[in-house]
């Protein structure tokens, strides 16, 4: 196993953002600075030197208000930040606001998995976190995120910004996301009940990651600019995760870990013996075969989560397999690569996944209406091949009856064929059911 740096070598001094106070302006806000900074005229309308209590009560006002959400005690985000933000990023920040209470903190599991840079087919519903007491493990809630505000004022707070940003936005956008907090893989403790054993702690912590606090895609990079964080590393957050996912949700992880589809650059493609030494945490035949059936499955083919969740349906229904990412030669000259592809039908299969036209204007410059214009002609250019298009979205995959039906009308094959994992679904259907935290 690579030997990263150890928490003495870390510097220390290159974390300003956990050490002197941020600007009024920041999109994070702590009690802290504003106590430091004496308060801020833009913010709390008051210019002298406010005692703490003073803050405090403001600040708890301005939540009550809908002014500020409390995203930790002490820790507050604009409301407009927090509501523009991506579902699967307010995720990580709630997780920097973790980072901001208590800078030492050590993340893993799916927490960690998304700081690595992995796109997970759902968003994690809590910020998952290591702790060396057993009696400490599970779910710690956070508070309410619009504190005592009345219903008419959390109303009055989404129709604001749905008006403002052209969308909807739903209860279900403010609702506050805990920490889970995990006890070390059963390997690493000399004891069932307590915490990292003793001949594990220079050989843990010295695997520990160090790295500035991930700004991905869409990210607002000042809201954790200057900060710093401890992360497991990737074999260990895979040897110890995978296991205890759905299948679907293992599969997306190996997909991507497989391609090098993770971190800020593209990597190379993950192997088996980068994972292997640490796949001995793995302590129960059940988590092995699991691992195991779910890295027989995975294919660096599939460029997302979404396709990767389209793959694990398909097996389930007893779908034919298909090519992944086939090119093609356009009437017009210009070529192009689907999803999906059988040949013995000639269907091709695409997955629409709302990211990529969310995406469009970023990346290719084009607004999503151009990007519809060109789906559409890059289809037409497919049937005048002769190849039939399906069309399936993520409500599609959520619905297995609606998936079965599109395929089947388009005269995909069946075969009869499963995922191969019956671990997975031994128990109940619904892989990776919810159990006690450890």
């Amino acid at each position: 196993m690579t030997t990263q740096m150890t928490p003495r070598q870390a510097p220390q001094q290159s974390d300003p953002g956990l050490s002197h106070p941020r600007p009024p302006d920041a999109k994070l806000l702590r009690a802290k600075d504003l106590w430091d900074s004496s308060g801020s005229p833009t913010l709390l309308d008051a210019g002298q030197w406010l005692e703490v209590e003073d803050i405090g009560r403001r600040l708890s006002a301005m939540v009550d208000a809908g002014a500020l959400l409390r995203l930790r005690r002490g820790i507050y985000i604009d409301p407009s930040t927090w509501l523009q933000t991506a579902p699967w990023d307010r995720h990580l920040i709630a997780a920097a606001a973790v980072t901001l209470q208590a800078p030492h903190t050590h993340f893993c599991r799916t927490t960690a998995l998304a700081m690595h840079g992995f796109d997970l087919l759902r968003p994690p519903d809590a910020v998952t976190v290591r702790t060396a007491r057993n009696d400490a493990t599970g779910l710690h809630s956070a508070p309410a995120l619009t504190g005592r505000a009345s219903a008419s004022a959390v109303e009055r707070l989404l129709r604001a910004h749905s008006e403002a940003d052209g969308g909807p936005r739903r209860r279900a956008a403010l609702s506050a996301i805990g920490t889970r907090h995990h006890q070390y893989p059963r390997a690493f403790r000399d004891e069932l009940r307590e915490g990292l054993g003793q001949a594990w702690v220079q050989h843990y912590e010295s695997a520990l990651i160090r790295q500035q606090f991930p700004a991905p895609e869409g990210f607002d990079p000042s809201i954790t600019a200057g900060m710093w964080t401890w992360l497991e590393p990737l074999g260990l957050v895979l040897a110890d995760t995978v296991p205890r996912m759905s299948f679907a949700e293992a599969v997306a992880v190996l997909d991507t870990y497989r391609a090098g589809r993770f971190g800020a650059e593209a990597e190379p493609g993950g192997t088996l013996p980068a994972v292997e030494p640490w796949l001995q945490l793995v302590t129960s035949a059940r988590g092995r075969t699991r691992w195991a059936a779910a890295w027989e499955f995975a294919d660096a083919g599939a460029e997302s989560a979404g396709e990767s969740w389209a793959r694990v349906r398909m097996a389930e229904l007893g779908f034919a397999a298909p090519e992944l990412q086939r090119r093609f030669l356009l009437p017009d000259g210009s070529t192009c690569r689907t999803d999906f592809y059988w040949k013995g039908p000639g269907v091709v299969g695409e997955f629409d996944g709302l990211k990529k036209y969310l995406g469009s204007a970023m990346l290719s410059g084009s607004s999503p209406g151009q990007v519809v214009v060109a789906e559409k002609h890059r289809e037409d250019g497919l049937r005048a091949l002769g190849l039939k298009v399906v069309r399936f979205t993520w409500a599609d995959l959520a619905d297995p009856i609606r998936l079965q039906r599109l395929l089947s009308a388009a005269d995909v094959p069946l075969t009869g064929r499963f995922t191969g994992a019956d671990v997975f679904y031994r128990d109940n259907r619904r892989a990776g059911r919810t159990r006690r935290a450890r």
